[in-house]
């Protein structure tokens, strides 16, 4: 992250410093404030989570503090100013900092505070503290969710997901969790489902048509996508999972070429194109399952008998 300065330059009605805290260091030398440790807004972090880091002073600063600047570093970046605040109230801080963690990993984490001081003796004028701690981020169970959460946690990280009657069913419209899917899809179905007032499972559901030239083609093409993309996220590229739903076994042709799609075969572009007819009219059914930790993920189609599309649903359950 890009890096801006900001030194802070404290009113000294509102300083109030002690000078006691300083007398064994001699008359007028300043000294800089105990930090606190660094706390962390949730105690297990996953990627995509907007985590508070706040450090609270637990002695106060002691001298004729002239400014003060508080600079967060995050795995060796500075955070930028708009992502960090600082409170002084009755000579003790409290340093606040915003963060998105997007990767796995490991997050070291350092807060330090450096001071400039009015009237203290020569070489004494700045002063620094400082503070450390690190913190594990893990991949989230589901899109950005872990199983058990709450109704109110789940809807704060999902915004504008509605109760559906008097179920514990939500649904609403967001991102797909399926890298790549967003630039073609803008959005998704989304239903979240809970337990015992815990999340259980949540389903992303998206509509394609073939209402196109290639329309077929395209069908098969956007789901080879989506589904590659998933056996690559979590069955690190094994298509073992892939089962076949011959759904109408008139259609000879049709249930061969999903065969070999099944496993893992090339397919020209007209075998693609009737696979994808055959998607889009009943008449088979690629189903891939996989899991990943405490998740199940099944991706599969839902044909729409009265329409020229196609339902792709992914769904996400507790294992």
């Amino acid at each position: 992250m890009g890096t801006i300065t900001k030194w802070l330059i404290v009113p000294l009605a509102a300083v109030a410093l002690s000078a006691l805290a300083g007398c064994d260091k001699g008359p007028g030398v300043p000294v800089a404030p105990e930090l606190g440790e660094i706390s962390v807004s949730q105690e297990k972090i996953g990627v995509g989570h907007q985590i508070v880091l706040t450090v609270e002073d637990v002695t106060p600063v002691s001298g004729n503090l002239y400014s003060m600047t508080p600079v967060w570093t995050i795995n060796g970046n500075e955070i930028l100013d708009i992502y960090t605040t600082y409170d002084y109230v009755n000579g003790m801080g409290r340093y606040t900092c915003y963060y998105v963690p997007m990767n796995i990993g490991t997050l070291d984490v350092a807060l330090n505070v450096y001071m400039r001081f009015n009237g203290a003796p020569l070489g004494e004028d700045e002063r620094t503290a400082t503070t450390e701690a690190s913190f594990d981020v893990v991949r989230c169970d589901a899109r950005n969710s872990f199983w058990g959460d709450s109704v109110e946690i789940t809807m704060y990280r999902e915004p504008g997901l509605v109760k559906r009657g008097s179920s514990d069913e939500y649904i609403g419209e967001g991102t797909s969790s399926i890298l790549g899917i967003s630039n073609i899809i803008p959005s998704v179905d989304l239903t979240y489902l809970f337990e015992n007032g815990g999340l259980v499972r949540i389903i992303e559901e998206f509509e394609v048509s073939a209402d196109r030239t290639d329309g077929y083609e395209y069908v098969a093409e956007l789901f080879d996508f989506a589904l590659r993309t998933l056996e690559t996220d979590y069955a690190g590229g094994s298509i073992a999972g892939r089962t076949l739903e011959q759904l109408d076994t008139d259609r000879v042709e049709c249930l061969s070429v999903a065969a070999k799609y099944r496993r893992g075969e090339s397919l020209t572009g007209d075998e693609m194109a009737l696979l994808g007819e055959g998607l889009v009219k009943g008449w088979v059914r690629i189903i891939s399952n996989m899991s990943l930790d405490n998740t199940d993920i099944e991706f599969t189609t839902e044909a729409l008998p009265t329409s020229s599309s196609v339902n792709m649903v992914l769904t996400y359950s507790r294992r």
